[in-house]
């Protein structure tokens, strides 16, 4: 049974996805026509208000299981507010004949921010700098202008990082399944099968793709070969689109001018892993994704498409569930 079949919509938002009760009441105001649920982020609560529910919005990925579709038999849509969704992409929520949204694009300015960041720090030695490694034995820094990005993945953080470093001076090069706009940031756009082909001109390599089927540990020792010699590598994406053993062993034998993580596999990094030991490999902890409009950009979405989902209309961002984007 679906949503149709119910007199009143009931709409479950989850705390913890950045539904402060402000933005609660704003949305029971907007639209009158909704009941809306509010469950705190653990297991037995959003259970509990499951079974009335046509829309779920924020449920953490981490609790997310085939049992929990199960208790859910009015759903019409599903949205997660974070833009991967490989944790969701199980056979019974593939089956599920809801309507499956996301964030994505809506984090694109706060994550190419980061990714710049640190190809910033990277490029200027300021990464080795911050690790106490003396001046002496640091590289000359490198000017960005006239160099080649290659960005994996021409999403909503992809497209954006291609217009930052176009900024600098950049030739851009782009790898996606999907061809992108026709637009100025990127000089040559490649699918795929040409993402190794390509590798050997890049100064600067990007990585921007969601984690799927197709690009579980997509880049591995032979793309990592195929790098210049002293190129920037840097992963904003997933971490586990990355053959961790293999970046470990190019880092070891010299490869890069630096390494730039804010996502690795496993996350976090053990301690004891010898990337961390590197002074010219610079790791974040996931921290890309928030930023100081992230969260209203992300109640915007959801909004929206809270209306175009009453309207009976197409919603935003809609995810193919069997290719896991």
């Amino acid at each position: 049974m679906h949503a149709g079949t119910q007199t009143r919509p009931k709409i479950l938002l989850v705390r913890s996805a950045g539904f402060p009760q402000e933005w609660i009441d704003e949305m029971t105001a907007t639209f009158p026509e909704a009941d809306f649920i509010a469950a705190d982020d653990n297991r037995e609560a959003i259970l509990a208000a499951l079974p009335d529910a046509s829309v779920l919005v924020g449920c953490p990925r981490h609790i997310f299981s085939a049992e929990l579709l199960a208790r859910a038999p009015r759903l019409a849509w599903v949205h997660s507010t974070g833009a991967g969704v490989e944790q969701f992409i199980f056979p019974e929520f593939v089956d599920g004949e809801f309507v499956f949204t996301n964030g994505r694009i809506i984090q694109g300015p706060e994550v190419a921010d980061h990714a710049v960041a640190l190809i910033l720090a990277l490029s200027r030695n300021v990464a080795r700098l911050l690790r106490g490694q003396p001046r002496q034995e640091m590289p000359r820094a490198i000017e960005l202008r006239k160099k080649t990005c290659l960005v994996f993945g021409l999403g909503g953080i992809g497209l954006l990082v291609a217009e930052r470093v176009k900024a600098f001076g950049m030739s851009v090069i782009g790898i996606a399944n999907d061809l992108p706009p026709m637009l100025s940031m990127v000089d040559e756009f490649y699918g795929p099968e040409d993402f190794l082909a390509q590798l050997p001109r890049a100064d600067v390599v990007v990585c921007a793709a969601p984690t799927t089927a197709r690009t579980l540990q997509v880049i591995d020792r032979s793309h990592f070969a195929a790098m210049k010699n002293d190129s920037i590598f840097v992963n904003v994406s997933r971490g586990a689109v990355v053959d961790t053993a293999a970046l470990t062993e190019a880092v070891a034998a010299g490869k890069f001018r630096g390494v730039g993580l804010d996502v690795t596999d496993p996350e976090p990094l053990p301690a004891a892993h010898p990337l961390w030991s590197y002074p010219h490999v610079l790791i974040t902890p996931h921290m890309a994704g928030p930023s100081d409009h992230n969260r209203r950009r992300s109640f915007e979405l959801v909004r929206n498409n809270i209306a175009r989902h009453l309207r009976g209309e197409n919603l935003f961002n809609p995810v193919n569930k069997q290719l896991g984007y």
